[in-house]
Order: C-alpha cells, then sequence, then structure tokens
C-alpha cells in the first residue's frame, strides 16, 4: 500500500538562502521577545515607524520601507532596533529596483531592543540574517562602515539609531554563484544538486486511511548533498575561503580529470564518470575562515580533508571579493595537482581484515612496537605456511583508471629474532578490470628481484600497471574488483636447504601513482 501525504510545504523550489532564513526567523522570533524586557524602557508614544516618518531627513529610507511592506511590521508590538540611513546617505540609490529595496531594509532592521550600551565590537543579525558590525571607537559608534549620528532615539516598540551612510546588502557565497557571470558551470552543477526532500521531524500525523495507514501533513525542505559534504556556504553563521573555477577553469579540469574515471557498465559506466568528474572538481574549493594572507601559511587543508603545503602558490595572482560569509577567490585554472588532491597514493594495511582472503596458510597479525622497525600504522601479518603454496590476497578499493606503480612492503624475520635472516622470495597476482561488462582478467608478476632483504624492511617492486577501468566503491557501487595476491615463490628444494623460508610477514600493499 502506499503512504498517502499532504505535500502542504515548498511546493516549488525554494532555495537555500530563503529556506534557511524562513527556518531561522521563526524559531528565533520567541527567543529574542522573551530575552529583551521593555517594561524597563520609559516608552514614548510612537511606534519606530512613526517615529522614522517624522523625521524629514529620513524620508528616503522611509518611502524605501513602505516599498518593502515594512509600514505594518514596525508599527506591531513587537520590538525592532532600526540603523536608519539619511536621505544624503542614499542618495543614488535606486529606489525603483524593490527586490534590493527589501534586501537593504532587512540589512538595516534586527528584533529586539540594540542600545549603545555595552557595545564594543558587536556583530548583530539582521532581519535577513545577514551580521553587520556594531562597534564603538574613540570617534563614536559604528554599524558597519557608517557613523552613528542619533543613538538610541526610542520608540513604543523598538529604539532608531540615525547613520550618515547604508549597509549595503552583501552576498554571501552561495548567493555570490547566483550573480556572477562567468561561473556558469560550477552554478549550474551545485545549484543542479539541490533536492526537495520529506522532512520526518517536522512532519505531523493527521491521521489513518481507510487501510490503517498513517497519514501526514507533510514537511518539504531542500538539501544539496555538495554543500552538505563541503561546507554550508548558504547560511551567515559559519564563513569559508573559495577558490572558485570560472568557466575556462572548470572545462580545463573536466577534460583533465574525467579520464581518471572511466566505469565499466555495472558501475555507473559514462553517468557515473560525468558525477563524480564534476564533483572532483570542487572537492577542494572550500576552506575554513577568511583567509587574506594565502602566503603567510605553512599549509591548508579542504573542508573536503585534503592538505596543502603551497597556499601561497595556489592563490598566487589571484585577488578575493569579500562576502557576508566569506571571501570569494576566482581562478582560470584551478591550482591542485592532481596527485595532492584525487590521483593520491592506495595503501592497504595488512593487518586489515576486510576484503582480505588466504589459502595455505594461517595469518596472525603482529606488532612492530618496542623493535628495530617500524612497520606502517605499527602492524604487520605473519603468514604462516600450511601448504608448500601459501597465499594472501587483499583487496584494493578505489583505484581510478590511471597507471600506478605497485609495492608490497616485506617485514624480516629479524624483527622477532636478531640471529633470523632467512629471507624469502615472493610472487604476485593481479585482478582488475578489463572489459566493459565489469568482466575481470588477472595479470601475474614475478618481479625480477624478488627477494626480502634479511636486514631491512623490503618495498619490493611488483610492477607497473595502467588500469583501464576505475574501481570506486561507495554505498551504490560495492564490488572491489581489483585484488592483489601475493604468494611464497619458494621452492622445496630451497626451503630444506635453509636458504629461504616460506613464512612472509607482509607490512602493506602500496599503489602510487605514476603520472606522465
Amino acid at each position: 500500500m502506499q503512504l498517502k501525504m499532504n505535500y502542504k510545504h515548498f511546493t516549488g523550489f525554494v532555495s537555500l538562502p530563503a529556506l534557511v532564513f524562513m527556518l531561522l526567523a521563526t524559531g528565533c522570533a520567541k527567543e529574542w521577545d522573551d530575552h529583551y524586557d521593555e517594561s524597563s524602557f520609559d516608552l514614548p508614544g510612537k511606534t519606530v515607524m512613526e517615529y522614522l516618518q517624522d523625521q524629514p531627513d529620513l524620508s528616503t529610507y522611509v518611502s524605501m520601507l513602505e516599498i518593502a511592506g515594512f509600514e505594518d511590521i514596525l508599527n506591531a508590538s513587537q520590538s525592532y532596533t532600526v540603523w536608519a540611513p539619511t536621505n544624503d546617505a542614499l542618495t543614488g540609490f535606486d529606489i525603483s529596483n524593490t527586490e534590493l529595496v527589501a534586501k537593504t531594509v532587512k540589512n538595516h532592521i534586527t528584533r529586539s531592543r540594540i542600545t549603545t550600551s555595552g557595545i564594543d565590537d558587536s556583530f548583530i543579525r539582521m532581519l535577513n540574517n545577514k551580521y553587520v558590525s556594531f562597534t564603538k571607537d574613540q570617534s563614536g559608534y559604528i554599524f558597519g562602515e557608517n557613523n552613528v549620528i542619533r543613538a538610541n532615539q526610542p520608540a513604543k516598540n523598538g529604539l532608531i539609531h540615525v547613520i550618515d551612510g547604508y549597509a549595503p546588502y552583501v552576498y554571501n557565497l552561495w548567493e555570490y554563484l547566483g550573480h556572477t557571470e562567468g561561473v556558469d558551470s560550477l552554478r549550474e552543477y551545485i545549484y543542479g544538486q539541490s533536492k526537495r526532500v520529506f522532512d520526518a521531524e517536522n512532519s505531523i500525523e493527521i491521521g489513518a486511511n481507510e487501510d490503517g495507514q498513517v497519514i501526514y501533513d507533510s514537511a518539504f525542505v531542500i538539501w544539496n548533498p555538495v554543500l552538505d559534504q563541503l561546507g554550508t556556504i548558504d547560511v551567515e553563521d559559519s564563513s569559508y575561503t573559495a577558490i572558485i573555477p570560472d568557466n575556462t577553469a572548470w572545462d580545463e579540469s573536466y577534460s583533465r580529470i574525467v579520464s581518471y574515471f572511466n566505469f565499466p557498465r555495472d558501475a555507473g559506466s559514462s553517468e557515473r564518470q560525468r558525477d563524480l568528474t564534476r564533483f572532483t572538481i570542487i572537492q577542494d574549493m572550500l576552506y575554513r575562515g577568511r583567509i587574506r594572507e594565502p602566503e603567510k601559511l605553512n599549509s591548508l587543508t579542504s573542508t573536503y580533508g585534503n592538505r596543502f603545503y603551497n597556499p601561497g602558490e595556489m592563490f598566487k595572482g589571484l585577488e578575493y571579493e569579500s562576502l557576508s560569509n566569506g571571501l570569494a577567490y576566482i581562478t582560470s585554472k584551478m591550482p591542485f595537482a592532481d596527485t595532492a588532491s584525487f590521483f593520491k597514493e592506495i595503501r592497504v594495511e595488512a593487518e586489515n581484515s576486510i576484503g582480505r582472503t588466504n589459502r595455505g596458510s594461517n595469518i596472525f597479525i603482529r606488532s612492530s612496537y618496542g623493535t628495530e622497525f617500524t612497520a606502517s600504522d605499527n602492524y604487520y601479518i605473519l603468514v604462516d605456511p600450511a601448504s608448500t603454496e601459501p597465499s594472501v590476497e587483499f583487496s584494493i578499493p578505489n583505484t581510478l583508471s590511471a597507471k600506478y606503480n605497485i609495492y608490497c612492503v616485506f617485514v624480516p624475520a629479524k624483527i622477532v629474532d636478531s640471529n633470523n635472516l632467512t629471507p624469502t622470495k615472493a610472487k604476485f597476482q593481479l585482478t582488475y578490470i578489463r572489459r566493459e561488462t565489469g568482466s575481470t582478467f588477472i595479470s601475474r608478476f614475478t618481479p625480477e628481484n624478488n627477494v626480502t632483504d634479511p636486514e631491512a624492511l623490503t618495498k619490493m617492486f611488483v610492477g607497473q600497471f595502467d588500469f583501464e577501468f576505475a574501481n570506486i566503491v561507495d554505498p551504490d557501487y560495492d564490488r572491489v574488483a581489483v585484488k592483489l595476491q601475493v604468494s611464497s615463490d619458494v621452492t622445496t628444494q630451497e626451503e630444506q636447504s635453509g636458504d629461504f623460508s616460506r613464512t612472509m610477514r607482509i607490512d602493506c600493499i602500496i599503489l602510487e601513482p605514476v603520472l606522465e
């Protein structure tokens, strides 16, 4: 049976900034009302709106309030503080642009009474959820970058501060993408990820249908998986620095990256290739905070988690634009090296049992703590032979369709017995995707030098391999098709002579990117 729902809220596309405003405005109104006690003021008879209307030098702002529909709001009982620009401050302002008028009006009003008492260096959240500074210096009080010329003018339902300039509406990063020329490709991708999803927490149970199934008065919200993963650039209470690709940078990055994500049909094919390529372009686009002098930093970590050690070079020649929740640097070439961003070393720790199988052997996990050797992550496995050809196979997830040098790191027997200097010999078998259908093939490698060093860790070169198909693993595509089998290559005669041992101690498998 299908659940019936009454699709009540958000019946059309709602922009994320608008959605956030609606949610915050309703949630915070009561908090502000409860916090401020109007009984502590000697209240005059006029409302905020009436006071403003009586000031000849504020007539332009009053007209803007009327255009934006704020006349009734500022005559209501709820308390407001208004920073009102003078007529001279608004000279040249286009009041015929009703959208800009509404945004600017809200940028000068906050709920509750905010006096200059105790003000030092504050940021006030305005009705549009933007934060504007309200500070004190030697000359007096400053709102944004404007002087307060008449402060603490009381009204029945609030306060008025008169200022000699106005605080322009400043885009946040999300809005900036929507209004900036030359970033169409990025905008199309990020905006296109927004989805209308059912909000179970705010949906109300209103009864049941004839089959006994619950009927909801259903609420919906707009959710964007890219913002959810990288950063909430659509809200005002977090700040980010963004390196934004223009259309030229986007096209160059796409053509360079797309070949790394060649998938067979059973793993998403060209559609998934397109999705992952576009996400990869922007995965390292955001950094927390406002970074005005990147050249003074030793390193930077993106919100995606990658660390870069050349901030000065990354931002070299770029100018930033200051936004309400961060800084935007637009670039014509994304500055991330493939091997620092996405085409990175793959390391499989041998002690990790997930995706590991073995034949003709028993596996024991051992620690390198307290020894003269340091294994990767301080653990390795002992492959104890139970047959003439013991082997262990490792799953290797997240290989790209690219070229890698493959290594296997061995630990010497000396780690447990300083007198045991017996080496071992190894051979390898690589399973990989070879067909568009997703079918796998096997390549066998016996390195030219396949003998381990009895005195030290051995990073044995298995071989170089160019993967035609990527094998990225996620919840929708969880098959790990790429595997590396490590087998003993010691003959019975070699073992009986004591020259070699079939016992293997394996630290990790490493795939190092090869750039051409």
